[in-house]
């Protein structure tokens, strides 16, 4: 498998490079981005995904959006890239199940597709998404969600937008799990391909 994991998307020149290391051709690249947003105010956030996946030379006639807040038939497409956004962890996590786009992401990354995660995106790509709801920053499972099993693409768990002071609490979980993790700030990935990890700082 191919997963790149972010805290805030495609936001330095290293994090563009290591993406087309992995795309064959960018001009024909399918994207399918996945996205919860909410708000019209929010749609500038879409806006700026989309110039970074322009800013990679694909095209804009070749990305897709689909909103997972609302009730949705998945296109039976296959994508090159699968960019799965931020947002409420438990929120995301609960939405994906009820339209049933966990499987469909799932299959289509375990066919080859590269995976992109930000911030939540990130989180969801581990066996489970209880880090999302630790330490003085959580996410708030706001929706009483009980079952926190998410992809299982990798058995790491990804700490996103970490900063110095946060660094007590993050070794807190790492003491209370047996899974590695790897905390990252913004403009920073982890990269997985197949068992290989690297970290882009």
């Amino acid at each position: 498998m191919k997963i790149i994991l972010t805290s805030d998307g495609i936001t330095s020149n290293k994090i563009k490079k290591e993406i087309l290391k992995h795309l064959s051709n960018p001009e024909n690249t399918k994207v399918l981005v996945v996205h919860s947003v909410l708000k019209k105010r929010d749609l500038l956030f879409l806006i700026g995904i989309r110039k970074q996946l322009l800013s990679l030379g694909i095209k804009r006639k070749n990305i897709d959006y689909v909103n997972i807040s609302n009730n949705l038939k998945i296109k039976k497409e296959k994508y090159d890239l699968i960019y799965l956004c931020g947002g409420n962890t438990f929120y995301i996590l609960d939405r994906l199940r009820k339209t049933k786009l966990d499987k469909y992401i799932i299959k289509q990354v375990k066919e080859g597709a590269l995976y992109l995660g930000a911030s939540a995106g990130s989180i969801l790509a581990s066996k489970t998404i209880e880090i999302a709801g630790w330490g003085s920053e959580p996410d708030d499972n706001f929706i009483n969600l009980k079952d926190l099993r998410s992809f299982n693409f990798i058995d790491i768990e990804i700490y996103p937008h970490f900063n110095k002071n946060l660094l007590k609490e993050v070794n807190e979980f790492k003491n209370k799990r047996r899974n590695k993790v790897i905390p990252i700030k913004d403009k920073q990935a982890v990269v997985i391909i197949n068992k290989n990890i690297k970290i882009i700082r």
